[in-house]
């Protein structure tokens, strides 16, 4: 799932700061290493957690037939139904007999029924956090109304996995996200159920902030995080600034609502207000811009009215579309004028703080090598999670979509290693028939497969096997791979046109299969070899 959107280009600014220390590091100079000594580093090592290995998919079991055959071109292949391995005399039976290529270093060294394990980490996840403390603002800045020196919402929140293959995916995490504040408990003895982003406002010092809303998406989102990177208002000023501003243009005269008892009815309350064109924003007018609640247009009678929602949802959407335009003018000036480098090392020291996990130098190096031929529209994944209203138990929040669960955790999943159209257990429908039935479901539901016992007799099937049989779809031989890749010993395998791609059905003969945790290497004949 690819879809080109601000974030796809918001990859080269979210990046920016690691991967052009980097570049610059490369050739370091005192006043570099200087500035690199500044960032603020915090103990968070023992709260992020270590990259899992790499779970199992179904094209690390399912042998590759095609490459099977291009070794071997008169090998005998099994059809009409038949079973690839017949061979059932002991549980250690896997496949039976395998042909004379199965073990060849031409074939790829394809031996039928090796255990596959679990493969190293291929990527690590970086939480990002832009807050809004309002350090640094004038003290009748608009900007700063509602905010005290010592607030520090996290006002974007983004998970960003850099993959070791040079491709990265993102997912936004919305800050009105209700969820179980770590480390809370009510007077029920329950954590505390709040916006996502409070988590960050609980506790006095960056190092602890950040402990509290890492453990928060961790646990409430169930992936992992390795490295933790924060920035503030000012960054995203000064940022702005340093490449001179960014041209939006605008169809019609903007205003933050005006302030309350104010004499100028220009005078916002974020401090926005622009007229109908093009215009050049400087930082402070675009930060203004970007964190507007109660934009109003002006209309060609002169009144004002509404710009939109006035949500926060509404307003997210203004600061990806702004970030879609200063995405496309901000980067390419970056990477153009190494002043701008520097300028960006100053912005960093002043502003970046980040987990001890991460070595300034050394990890920028590494990333501006890996990422140097980033093409963001190609090599970055964008992710968005599926959110609704709600009110309860909190005043107004935003909840994960049920009617789009799966959707959501095909999302997450990315974030645990699993790729959007990878064939994992819980993404395998198996019905369950025969003996035992009901025995092996809950089995395999304990392996994360979706599986239900469904009767005596396999559905359009008029005669039931004596065996076990694999019933799978034309398009459903990574399914039944991985399904039987668990299966000792391996079962007979039928074709059964009415099933999708990732349901299959599992019929118990008299003698009931041993189920394995572990993974073996399987067989799937193909779609036209299958007797139905």
């Amino acid at each position: 799932m690819n879809h080109r959107s601000w974030r796809t280009r918001l990859i080269l600014i979210s990046l920016a700061v690691l991967t052009l220390i980097g570049a610059v590091a490369t050739g370091a100079s005192a006043f570099v290493l200087l500035q690199l000594g500044r960032i603020e580093r915090h103990e968070l090592a023992d709260v992020l957690t270590s990259a899992p290995q790499q779970p199992v998919t179904a094209a690390d079991v399912l042998i590759d037939q095609s490459r099977t055959a291009a070794a071997n071109p008169d090998s005998a292949t099994a059809g009409d139904g038949a079973s690839i391995g017949d061979d059932a005399s002991g549980d250690d039976a896997v496949l039976g007999e395998q042909d004379e290529f199965s073990g060849s270093s031409s074939a790829g060294n394809l031996a039928a029924g090796e255990p596959v394990l679990p493969g190293g980490p291929d990527g690590e996840n970086y939480l990002l956090v832009g807050t809004d403390s309002p350090l640094g603002l004038a003290a009748d800045d608009p900007l700063r109304a509602g905010h005290s020196d010592q607030n520090r919402l996290a006002d974007v929140m983004m998970v960003i996995r850099l993959r070791d293959d040079g491709t990265a995916a993102m997912m936004s995490i919305p800050r009105d996200l209700a969820a179980e504040i770590a480390g809370t408990s009510d007077i029920a003895g329950t954590g505390v159920i709040a916006k996502i982003n409070s988590a960050y406002n609980r506790d006095r010092t960056t190092a602890a902030r950040a402990a509290r809303l890492i453990d928060t998406v961790e646990e409430n989102l169930d992936i992992t995080l390795q490295h933790f990177v924060e920035a503030d208002f000012q960054a995203f000023l000064r940022l702005v600034d340093a490449v001179g501003g960014v041209e939006m243009t605008f169809d019609r005269p903007l205003r933050d609502q005006p302030k309350e008892n104010a004499t100028d009815p220009t005078e916002s309350r974020s401090g926005f207000v622009t007229g109908a064109g093009t215009h050049v924003l400087d930082g402070r007018q675009a930060l203004a811009y970007v964190r507007s609640r109660h934009l109003e247009e002006q209309l060609p009678d002169g009144t004002w009215q509404r710009h939109g929602a006035w949500n926060d949802l509404a307003r997210t959407d203004r600061q990806r579309g702004f970030m879609r335009t200063a995405a496309a003018q901000v980067a390419p000036a970056l990477l153009a004028n190494p002043i701008n480098l520097l300028a960006v090392l100053d912005i960093a020291a002043d502003h970046l703080s980040t987990s001890d996990t991460l070595s300034i130098v050394n990890d920028g190096r590494r990333l501006a090598d890996k990422f140097a031929g980033l093409d963001v529209d190609v090599d970055v994944e964008d992710y968005e999670l599926r959110v609704v209203d709600v009110h309860d138990p909190v005043r107004w929040s935003l909840g994960l979509d049920p009617l789009r669960a799966e959707h959501n955790q095909r999302v997450l999943d990315v974030f645990r290693g699993i790729g959007w159209d990878d064939i994992v257990e819980s993404r395998v429908r198996v019905q369950v028939t025969g003996t035992a039935r009901h025995q092996v479901a809950a089995r395999l539901s304990e392996l994360g497969f979706d599986a239900q016992a469904a009767g005596p007799m396999p559905e359009g099937i008029s005669h039931a096997p004596e065996g076990t049989v694999v019933y799978l779809a034309p398009q459903g031989r990574l399914a039944a791979g991985l399904l039987v890749s668990h299966l000792l010993p391996v079962p007979d395998f039928a074709g059964h046109a009415e099933l999708d791609a990732t349901t299959v059905i599992l019929h118990i003969g008299d003698e009931p299969p041993r189920i394995d945790p572990g993974y073996r290497r399987v067989d799937v004949p193909p779609a036209d070899q299958l007797a139905p």
